[in-house]
C-alpha cells in the first residue's frame, strides 16, 4: 500500500511538472545558448517553430496566421535579429549554431516533438535539424528551397534563372536593369528620378502585383531588425560550411520525416528542377509548385498556397 501511495505521489508530481511547462500565448524571452532569444507564441495545437537566421520572425508572424488554427506557432527571432541578443563572435551565426538554437528552444518549450516551417535559408537549417534530431520532428513545411549545390553552382544557377526570366518577362528584365543601375551608380533612383530601391525585393517575386504584397512585409522586417554585424563584419557562409551541408544532404535519403515542399514556379533563386531534385531525395516528401509566385508563395498566392497546405495536413 505504501508503495502504491509513493507511486501516486511521484505520478502527481510529474503531471504537475508537465503542466507547469505548458507554453502560453504571448511574447517571451528565454536564455538559449547563453543568449536572450525573443519569441512570440500564438495559436493552439502541436508546436511549430518558425524563424529565419537573417530576418527573424516578424515577416512570418504577419503572414502565417492561418496555421495558428492548427498549430501552436512559435515565431522566434534567431540570434542577432529583431529583439534577440547579438552573439559575441561572427562564427556564432553558423548553421550549426542555428540548429543548436532550435534544439535548445525545443527543450525550453518543454516539447517532446516539434514541427518546423523552413523558408529560404531556414529550410536548410530545418533539414539539418531533422537529420541530427530525427526523433524530435513531427513534420516539416519547406518553401523557397531546393537541392543545394556548391557555391559556384549556386551562382551559375542564379545566372541561368535570371537569363530565362529576362527572356520571358519584360517586367523582370526591367527589374534587372534597375538593380544593375543602382549598383553601378550607387543610388536608389534611376536617371529620371524614379525610386528603384525595391528592385532587390522584386527580383524574388513573380510580377508587380505580387511584389507589392511582399514589399509591404519586407519593410516591416527591416524595421524590426535584420541580422546584425559583429565588429562591423557581416556573416557570410564559407566554402567549408557549404561543404559540410553538402555532406548532410547525402543523408536525406534516410529521413522518414513527412515533408511538404511548396515553392513558387518563378522563384529566381530556386528553379523548379532543383526543388524537384530535393523532393526526389526526400523519401517521405510531397512537392507543390505554385504558379504565378516567386520566393514567397504563401504571400504572393495566399489562397492557393494555404489550400495546398491544408490538403497536405489532412492527408
Amino acid at each position: 500500500m505504501k508503495e502504491v501511495f509513493r507511486i501516486l505521489i511521484i505520478f502527481s508530481f510529474l503531471i504537475s511538472c508537465f503542466s507547469s511547462s505548458k507554453i502560453e500565448n504571448g511574447n517571451h524571452t528565454e536564455i538559449v545558448d547563453n543568449l536572450n532569444i525573443n519569441f512570440t507564441v500564438k495559436g493552439k495545437g502541436p508546436i511549430m517553430l518558425i524563424g529565419h537566421p537573417s530576418s527573424g520572425k516578424i515577416g512570418y508572424e504577419m503572414t502565417l496566421k492561418p496555421l495558428e488554427e492548427k498549430f501552436t506557432m512559435v515565431y522566434y527571432d534567431s540570434r542577432g535579429t529583431g529583439k534577440s541578443e547579438v552573439p559575441k563572435k561572427l562564427e556564432d551565426y553558423t548553421a550549426e549554431n542555428s540548429v543548436k538554437e532550435i534544439e535548445l528552444l525545443r527543450k525550453k518549450l518543454g516539447a517532446k516533438k516539434i514541427w518546423l516551417f523552413g523558408h529560404s535559408d531556414q529550410s536548410a537549417i530545418a533539414l539539418q535539424y531533422a537529420v541530427e534530431f530525427p526523433k524530435n520532428v513531427s513534420g516539416i513545411i519547406l518553401s523557397g528551397t531546393s537541392y543545394v549545390g556548391s557555391q559556384n553552382e549556386s551562382i551559375e544557377r542564379r545566372k541561368l534563372s535570371e537569363n530565362k526570366r529576362i527572356k520571358e518577362s519584360k517586367w523582370f528584365a526591367k527589374v534587372i536593369d534597375d538593380w544593375d543601375y543602382m549598383v553601378a551608380n550607387n543610388t536608389t533612383f534611376d536617371k529620371n528620378g524614379n525610386d528603384i530601391s525595391t528592385a532587390r525585393t522584386k527580383w524574388w517575386t513573380y510580377n508587380e502585383e505580387t511584389a507589392q504584397k511582399v514589399i509591404a512585409i519586407v519593410k516591416e522586417v527591416t524595421k524590426a531588425g535584420r541580422r546584425k554585424p559583429i565588429a562591423d563584419n557581416y556573416y557570410q557562409e564559407t566554402p567549408e560550411e557549404r561543404h559540410k551541408y553538402l555532406q548532410i544532404q547525402k543523408k536525406f535519403k534516410d529521413l522518414k520525416t513527412k515533408i511538404l515542399i511548396i515553392n513558387g514556379k518563378y522563384d529566381t533563386n530556386n528553379l523548379p528542377e532543383f526543388a524537384t531534385e530535393l523532393h526526389l531525395r526526400l523519401p517521405n516528401s510531397k512537392l507543390v509548385i505554385v504558379d504565378k509566385a516567386g520566393h514567397f508563395p504563401w504571400i504572393e498566392q495566399r489562397e492557393q498556397t494555404f489550400n495546398e497546405l491544408n490538403k497536405w495536413l489532412r492527408e
